[in-house]
């Protein structure tokens, strides 16, 4: 509109636009159908979006539409109270043509028809979100596919608490078992603790079930095997055969068949107790002994031999003092074992020699003759 136009041309523009207030508002989705069609596309998806999700969302999706409401609340109120258009239109259009009300604006009417329909929406979706919002609650198909995707969560959730408690399970047991040791995979409990497996292995043998051997001769074998063992943890192993049925006292046959077995000190404790007898039965053994032939295992198990004949074998404290093994004496005592005085015999009862073994409160061992 310019200056030459006729004055009843120029009324017949103004009447227009007084008969059609909406003139603004289609005059700028014409214009500007990129940014209309972007923001229409956005606010659908949005809604879509968090109406798709209603179950299991109930804070976000009010307040997004609770902030939507208010703004169109607020740009309506422009055209309900003039003096607020005016102050808002000359804080925020100042310098922009004039003439034309803020909320006859196009831009301005398309932002409250944009936002009063989020709005609106959004609140249906909101009420209907027990029954999975507004789509889903109005076609089935929707509502399945709604709760097969959103059940996922809850699966994901229980494959990672599975998967959680596996690895935890897994961490207890390479904490507590050794995988390059065969004997934590044993079975049955002499399997086990022949083969040196860890205090845990064993404790949960007991836990499965396992019982101790009814006889005491597989009972000693058990305590000898566990006090030969090369395991760490082989006294702790001990604890647990005592505790579930072995006496501390059982007398045991002290028999070895691995060399590995005998320690040092045994090997030695065993060629004292046994030239001690040899002598005391005939003085002149002591230079055909070493004809014999006989290896240190072979010396230990004889004279192993000639004190349970003669002394109804050793106990485990006993055991302990002569082979040597300090950490295992002191275990046996501290549960109150106490040590007898030994005696290995040779030869008849008449003229046969004895050798005495005495046993000291540290583990000592003295040898006499007698």
């Amino acid at each position: 509109m310019s200056f030459g136009t006729p004055p009843m041309a120029l009324w017949a523009d103004m009447a227009e636009q007084a008969s059609n207030p909406f003139e603004g508002l289609y005059g700028f989705v014409r214009g500007h159908l990129l940014i209309v069609n972007n923001m229409l596309t956005g606010s659908c998806f949005l809604v879509a979006t968090l109406d798709f999700l209603a179950p299991k969302l109930w804070l976000l999706p009010r307040l997004i539409y609770t902030g939507t409401a208010l703004l169109a609340l607020a740009m309506l109120a422009t055209a309900l109270v003039p003096g607020l258009a005016a102050k808002a239109q000359a804080r925020f259009f100042a310098g922009q043509a004039g003439g034309v009300p803020l909320w006859r604006r196009g831009g301005w009417q398309f932002g409250i028809v944009l936002l009063t329909l989020v709005s609106v929406g959004g609140f249906v979706s909101v009420a209907k979100a027990n029954q999975g919002g507004i789509a889903a609650s109005s076609f089935q198909p929707i509502r399945n596919l709604q709760a097969d995707l959103l059940s996922l969560r809850s699966d994901v959730a229980d494959i990672k608490t599975g998967v959680g408690e596996a690895n935890a399970k897994l961490d207890r047991i390479a904490g507590s078992v050794d995988p390059a040791q065969a004997a934590d995979r044993c079975a049955d409990l002499e399997c086990a603790v022949s083969g040196g497996a860890s205090p845990e292995a064993v404790r949960k043998l007991f836990a499965k079930g396992a019982k101790v051997p009814g006889d005491p001769i597989n009972q000693a074998a058990l305590l000898v095997s566990a006090a030969t063992s090369q395991s760490a943890g082989r006294l702790e192993v001990i604890e647990q055969l005592l505790r579930n049925g072995i006496d501390r006292d059982l007398p045991l046959h002290g028999h070895l068949t691995d060399p590995a077995g005998l320690t040092k000190a045994g090997a030695l404790n065993a060629k004292r107790v046994f030239d001690e007898a040899e002598l005391a039965a005939s003085p002149s053994a002591r230079f055909a002994k070493e004809l014999q032939g006989k290896t240190e295992l072979d010396r230990w198990n004889s004279v192993a031999g000639c004190l349970l004949r003669s002394s109804g074998g050793m106990t485990l404290i006993e055991f302990a003092a002569l082979q040597g093994d300090q950490e295992l004496f002191e275990r046996m005592a501290a549960r109150g074992a106490k040590p007898r005085v030994l005696s290995c015999k040779k030869g008849g009862s008449r003229a046969g020699g004895m050798a005495r073994v005495d046993i000291g409160k540290s583990g000592s061992i003295s040898v006499h003759g007698g």
